[in-house]
């Protein structure tokens, strides 16, 4: 077999390279006498100053420095440089959404071009997408000119922001005037899976008389990704089993005393792989205390990974995305815009699992795990063991997905005479989201696992290749062999908007009305037949012999291999999906899906619509106080907000809605006062809102889980977040692009919710929308083995508002400093955030907030070169509530915290010593992002006792771009 050469490029050798193009550089612009012109990150650095120094409020902005030429090849990225702003991030390592001062995504108001939108994506792959968050990935940086972050609100901004508003402006025509031809050829190479993602893209403006300009801008891209990583999916403790009663073959029964939630049993009794090593018969009872080398309460407390798997993400993502915007100005008075974008996206990928056989082995089902030589640390982690009759299983998922947006922005100015001016602003936005995700599982025999946990992944040595279709592999046997979800989403918008200015310089001193009314829906479906799919694979493929032509090597035998650590395997077999397909009527498998309940994430589904109907006063006037200039903004904004929330029930198949209203006041002060020509101090208060998730409002329920133990319920009376916000703080500004600042800040947020978990009856769950008339065979046998619906009961999870408050308290520091004292057109920005929390309750904490983020950027530039080299870090944050216990259960609690990250990236250019037509030019790129190949993941309670984590790799892209 031809063997691959991996390509590497050395990190250090990147940076060298950098610095010492840097240093000559600097040595031939030192020695020139040419006037140097400020262009560029630099100029789009001075850009943002002049923003900043202008502003009421706390706000950044973001320039690009040319069309279609945003700092960062990301929008996630971009914001990312702003203090205050931190990154949610895909397991590829992409920012996907941006949390500002702490809070989640959702609490972030994401606008375009001043409009309200929505997108049906489904976020980041391993947390689901449910609530008001934007994915910025559907939209190209190059179709946007600028990105504005205001942290301190004011009357005229759309509500829902408690914890900051950002709008994203499209590029126009006259940003640019006369005619402009931009694009760029990238190619991105991926460490980890060696494939190059192409990239195409072009922006073409043009402007006529001053009265009439276009733009139209195209970006298509083919971006091939990897990411190996492990799940456990959380972890669970062990169940000491005496040996079965052979008059009750059943049986299964922790030993008195035990505690926790049990999931694992420990099996008492030898088997044929325990014998072979310690002679004996099969079947002979053991003492597991003395087998393990640990006490019994250390085997009933000791935690192991509920799914301990390594996970292989892959595929394509397709992406098309236009832009196209007319503006028509019939004097200088009128400005007539139309904004219309459209984007496409479709990804094709598999996910696959292999995890160890641990969740819910059975005793008495023969899949209990006889532990050997256990090591558990002070945590009461599993750290090290040999476990007998161990067996493994993969959980293989083809995925097809397409997204879609579309936006239709048209807007009006008119300068109705020198005292007012009148802004009329309509738009339509549309999102579309399908996700066909079959599914199909299939097991290992039995054989023996050396487990250690001594790095940042586990080792599972096995003492069979699971890389070898021909072990005897057979399908899953515990649930279901084959499953089937296909999920749709819609999301669509229509807003108009009104706004006015009276006076001469109204955003100084005059006022500003308006009023604005927005239409949103959110619909979320579900669909799957998994009994059918489950029949139709048995019936196809009924055995282990018949399984085996359907699979293959992983290939390259290199999974794993860019971990902090080694799984103990290099690959494991998998599956030929179109192969399988074509055995059986998979397409009418697709076609028959009836809807459901819930989706792939067991989450309750419906729809939503709302109406928001707002009106704004907003006074701004200038002072003089010991000579100096004080601007003032004092505002309130008025919103009513009317709810209709539906959602199927599968047990009457009719549709459930509920109805709500509400309406509220918010109101807004701001102040900036010149100290001197060069810093200003600035104050603001604010009241904020976010309405509550759509996800958990929906008023059905779903199953939980594959049995009939949990089920998930909505809950339509939640009540939105509310956030009472003061900020002081200012700047000193030293340059035209240089300044320091300094702002602190205290949020206290009402309103937030917490899970509410209740044992509902069986015989009463068809009153939340369960249809427990048509069970699946596998909870059917649930149902049956705990005494039938009479006696059984299911834990319901909802969600409630909760009393109390929480305080998040910080500051933000920023520097931005050009050295041309030491070399001409040297720099660099710095800003960082830290965020303290206290709550009136603990139910109240937030979770997510790192207590530090910080980012470091130096810069170098000048005619024909430039560089830059960015450092990003965020502290762990908690992200969820305690796992791991029962309510009364002494078992310790432990929380989910996410990594500490810390990401170097490099971007750099040289312009080619040639001119373009036009005083046009063309440049090489390059950039590297992730260089140190920077994990993505959680920590289960302690560092080192792995949640998820991903390793993404680094990205080196080169490329040519060029404008005439």
């Amino acid at each position: 077999m031809k063997t691959k050469k991996r390509f590497s490029i050395s990190k250090a050798g990147v940076l060298s390279l950098c610095i010492a193009a840097v240093v000559a550089q600097a040595q031939d612009s030192s020695d020139s006498l040419e006037e140097i012109v400020i262009t560029g990150y630099r100029g789009s650095l001075i850009d943002s100053t002049a923003a900043k120094r202008d502003s009421n409020g706390f706000s950044d902005e973001i320039f690009s420095d040319d069309i279609g030429k945003l700092p960062s090849q990301n929008l996630a990225e971009s914001l990312n440089r702003i203090p205050g702003v931190k990154i949610n991030r895909e397991v590829t390592g992409e920012g996907l959404q941006i949390a500002v001062r702490g809070l989640g995504p959702s609490f972030t108001k994401v606008v375009l071009n001043g409009n309200n939108i929505a997108i049906a994506s489904d976020g980041s792959l391993d947390s689901g997408n449910r609530n008001r968050e934007v994915d910025l990935g559907v939209f190209p940086t190059e179709f946007f000119s600028s990105l504005s972050v205001s942290k301190s609100a004011n009357a005229q901004q759309l509500e829902g922001g408690t914890s900051g508003f950002v709008n994203m402006r499209t590029a126009r025509a006259f940003d640019n005037e006369e005619q402009r031809f931009n694009f760029s050829v990238e190619g991105g190479y991926s460490e980890i899976n060696e494939e190059i993602s192409p990239k195409l893209a072009f922006t073409y403006s043009n402007t006529w008389d001053e009265k009439f300009g276009v733009l139209v801008g195209v970006v298509s891209s083919n971006k091939k990704s990897r990411v190996d990583g492990y799940e456990t999916i959380g972890y669970t403790d062990g169940c000491l089993v005496a040996a079965a009663d052979p008059l009750v073959p059943d049986n299964r029964t922790c030993v008195d005393g035990s505690l926790g939630r049990n999931h694992i049993d420990w099996n008492p009794t030898a088997t044929q792989d325990y014998v072979d090593v310690y002679n004996g018969n099969v079947g002979d009872e053991l003492d597991l205390v003395e087998t393990s080398g640990v006490s019994a309460a250390m085997l009933d407390r000791g935690i192991f990974p509920y799914l301990g798997r390594g996970t292989l993400v892959e595929g394509d993502r397709d992406s098309l995305a236009g832009l196209v915007s007319f503006e028509y100005r019939p004097n200088e008075d009128m400005s007539f815009v139309f904004d219309i974008m459209n984007s496409q996206a479709s990804r094709d990928f598999n996910r696959v699992n292999l995890m160890l056989y641990a969740r819910r082995t059975r005793f008495n089902n023969g899949d209990a795990m006889i532990p050997v030589d256990l090591e558990v640390d002070s945590n009461e982690v599993i750290r090290q063991a040999t476990l007998f009759n161990s067996s493994y299983f993969v959980e293989a998922r083809d995925y097809k997905e397409d997204l879609s947006f579309e936006s239709y922005m048209p807007s009006f100015s008119w300068q109705i005479n020198p005292l007012l001016q009148m802004d009329i602003a309509a738009s339509y936005t549309r999102s579309e989201f399908d996700r066909e995700m079959p599914t199909w599982l299939y097991q290992t025999p039995k054989g023996v696992t050396q487990y250690s946990l001594s790095a940042d992944v586990p080792a599972f040595d096995v003492s069979y290749d699971v890389n070898d279709p021909n072990i005897g592999w057979q399908w899953y046997n515990f649930t279901s062999a084959a499953r089937f979800v296909l999920d749709k989403r819609d999301t669509e918008t229509t807003g108009l908007h009104a706004d006015f200015k009276l006076g001469e310089d109204a955003d100084r001193n005059g006022f500003k009305f308006g009023f604005s009314y927005d239409e949103a829906s959110r619909n979320m479906k579900s669909f799957g037949n998994g009994g059918e799919h489950n029949d139709a694979v048995l019936a196809a493929v009924p055995d282990g012999a018949a399984l085996a032509q359907y699979l293959r090597p992983m290939s390259g035998a290199d999974f794993g291999s860019s971990m902090d650590g080694n799984l103990g395997y290099n690959g494991f077999a998998q599956l030929n999906y179109d192969a399988l397909k074509s055995s059986y009527d998979y397409a009418g498998i697709v076609a028959g899906a009836t809807q459901s309940g819930g989706d792939a994430f067991g989450q309750t589904v419906g729809d939503i619509s709302e109406e928001y109907l707002a009106l704004y006063l907003e006074a701004n006037a200038v002072a003089e106080i010991l000579d100096r200039e004080l601007r003032m903004n004092l505002g309130t904004r008025w919103v009513q907000t009317d709810q209709t929330m539906g959602s199927y029930d599968t047990a009457s198949e009719s549709t459930l809605t509920t109805n709500t209203s509400y309406d509220q006041w918010l109101p807004s002060f701001s102040a900036v006062y010149d100290l001197n020509s060069d810093i200003k101090l600035r104050a603001s208060a604010s009241r904020t809102m976010t309405r509550a998730s759509p996800a958990d409002m929906f008023p059905n329920a779903a199953w939980g889980s594959v049995g009939i133990d949990t089920a998930n319920a909505g809950n339509p009376e939640l009540s939105p977040y509310f956030g009472d916000n003061v900020d002081f703080g200012g700047e000193w500004y030293f340059s035209d692009m240089g300044y320091l600042g300094l702002t602190f800040f205290n949020k206290r947020i009402t309103g937030f919710t917490r899970q509410d978990k209740v044992d509902v009856p069986f015989t009463e769950l068809d009153e939340l929308g369960l249809d427990t008339a048509n069970l699946d065979p596998y909870r059917q046998e649930e149902l049956d083995a705990c005494g039938g619906p009479d006696i059984c009961t299911t834990e319901v999870t909802t969600r409630i508002n909760v009393e109390g408050s929480v305080d998040l308290a910080g500051f933000e520091a920023v520097w931005v400093q050009p050295l041309d004292m030491l070399v001409n057109g040297l720099g660099f920005n710095v800003s960082a955030t830290n965020i303290d929390q206290s709550s009136s309750s603990p139910e109240a904490e937030v979770t997510g907030i790192s207590d530090w983020t910080y980012n470091m950027t130096g810069f170098y530039e000048n005619n024909s070169f430039q560089v830059r080299l960015t450092y990003f870090h965020q502290d762990e944050a908690v992200t969820g509530g305690p796992q791991g216990g029962y309510d009364g259960n002494p078992l310790p609690l432990r929380l989910p915290i996410a990594l500490a990250r810390s990401q170097l990236d490099l971007a750099a250019s040289y312009r080619l010593p040639f001119s373009m037509p036009g005083d046009g030019e063309i440049s090489l790129t390059f950039d590297a992002y992730n260089i140190s190949n920077e994990p993505v993941g959680t920590w289960y309670g302690h560092q080192g006792v792995p949640s998820s984590i991903y390793y993404p790799g680094a990205t080196y892209t080169f490329g040519i771009r060029g404008s005439f």
